[in-house]
């Protein structure tokens, strides 16, 4: 049964009534198509309208285009999705057409990683002992696989605690809570293991056996997407409230700009999508599903390096650690360079949220120095990334709760006049193919 919801937040319930009340929307649409979002789905679709000469426009809430493909140049580094399979049938055809240069990093990118756990720095790891940050994929191989890329949300005795799952495949309480450090969702223990799953059945049936980056970073990617596109395509929009009459649909802006559209595709995260005021028919799970989904917390603490300490010491620069800054990794596509960065997951990021960058700064090299003293006075603080407190994600993906797989077929439904795309919405895929794939079939249902 369909119903008719409203959801705002207090912030923006405040801004929207500052805007006119709207009428029945009778006047000429602006847009035949109106898109919200300008990340890889938002583009993709874009893309397609305008090769089918279909009339479109794009709205971006923040001043940039890209989304979670984010090149932050203040400190030049990748901070968003950009590892691109050489079997991305989707987002490869769009690479190739708008001849985007990729770079093979699949031969460097498993680096060896030390181990610091209870005070100690241990490499190598001593034989026959399970290294603490590879127990999950253990006790995952001992799991028969999904039989296809759509069967996550049809599984349901694969529908539970993550952590209930590790436990029943043999690990300790003491080793679940360490999995938790290197596993990217929030909580262990309220993540259901349905996404672990679905994550290793990509990694089968996807079928891709390299991995690439794009040359000089996503922003070359989607700066060639945008010269592809004719259509207004705006910018600091930052979408307020949805209203679909019946006969077209209004969307309002925190700018005090309206735009209406025969048809709208809304991309947004429902973290999001769930601060906008909505006048729209949605299905009860659609419903649930805005109000509840959870996007991971993820927190990248940058930092550049100002000698190689890591052969000063013999001992690898990446490392899994148990101390609040988690891993320690490479985030370079060269095989002759390093970028060094932090990465905090889930519940971790907490640990960061009410401190200043100085405070972040200083205790993320203080900490390093401690583990590794050849890094002393060889560490410089860059920048974090906090995409948990990213305004215009406020997560880096979509991660389902145990009981909430069953939603899925229900949200990703057209609601009246409204569509919905992003990677929270694909079938089969995950991150930036899932984002393409998405728009594939919300393309589809639109000209169908």
């Amino acid at each position: 049964m369909n119903r008719r919801i409203f959801i705002q937040n207090t912030a923006l319930a405040s801004t929207a009534l500052g805007i006119l009340p709207l009428s029945c929307a009778k006047a000429a649409p602006d847009t035949e198509y109106l898109i919200l979002g300008g990340g890889i789905s938002g583009l993709f679709l874009a893309n397609l309208l305008e090769k089918a000469g279909k009339d479109y426009m794009l709205l971006e809430g923040s001043n940039r285009l890209g989304g979670r493909m984010f090149t932050r140049t203040d400190i030049n580094r990748d901070v968003g999705g950009r590892g691109i399979g050489d079997k991305y049938d989707n987002l490869l055809p769009l690479i190739n057409e708008v001849g985007a240069e990729m770079i093979d990093i699949t031969d460097f990118m498993n680096s060896p990683t030390a181990v610091y756990m209870n005070g100690e720095l241990k490499h190598p790891w001593p034989e026959g002992e399970i290294k603490p940050y590879l127990q999950q994929f253990m006790a995952l191989g001992k799991s028969n696989y999904l039989s296809g890329l759509d069967q996550w949300y049809q599984t349901e005795n694969l529908d539970e605690p993550y952590a209930a799952f590790l436990k029943k495949k043999g690990l300790s309480d003491k080793e679940i809570e360490l999995a938790d450090i290197s596993l990217n969702y929030n909580d262990i223990y309220k993540t259901s293991a349905i996404n672990a799953h679905h994550s290793r059945a990509f990694g089968k049936y996807n079928g891709s056996k390299r991995a690439l980056n794009f040359k000089g970073g996503t922003i070359n990617f989607i700066s060639k997407v945008v010269d592809t596109l004719k259509k207004p395509v705006l910018t600091n929009k930052m979408v307020t409230q949805i209203d679909d009459s019946g006969n077209n649909v209004t969307v309002n802006c925190g700018d005090g700009s309206s735009y209406r559209a025969k048809k709208v595709v809304c991309t947004l995260p429902f973290t999001t999508l769930r601060d906008v005021k909505l006048d729209v028919d949605v299905n009860d799970n659609q419903a649930k599903a805005i109000k509840e989904l959870s996007y991971t917390n993820i927190t990248q603490i940058h930092l550049a390096h100002t000698e190689k300490y890591w052969e000063a010491d013999g001992i690898p620069l990446d490392m899994w650690t148990d101390t609040p800054i988690e891993r320690i990794m490479n985030m370079s596509s060269s095989p002759t360079e390093k970028q060094i960065a932090c990465w905090v997951n889930g519940k971790g990021t907490a640990f960061f949220d009410n401190m200043t960058e100085n405070q972040i700064a200083d205790y993320t090299i203080k900490k390093i120095n401690e583990i590794r003293p050849a890094s002393k006075g060889k560490l410089e603080y860059l920048g974090i990334q906090n995409w948990g407190k990213y305004e215009y994600n406020k997560g880096a993906y979509v991660e389902f709760a145990p009981g909430q797989a069953e939603w899925f077929l229900d949200m990703i439904k057209p609601a009246g006049n409204v569509y919905f795309a992003g990677e929270h919405t694909a079938h089969e895929n995950r991150g930036m193919e899932a984002a393409a794939e998405s728009a594939n079939r919300v393309y589809k249902e639109l000209i169908s």
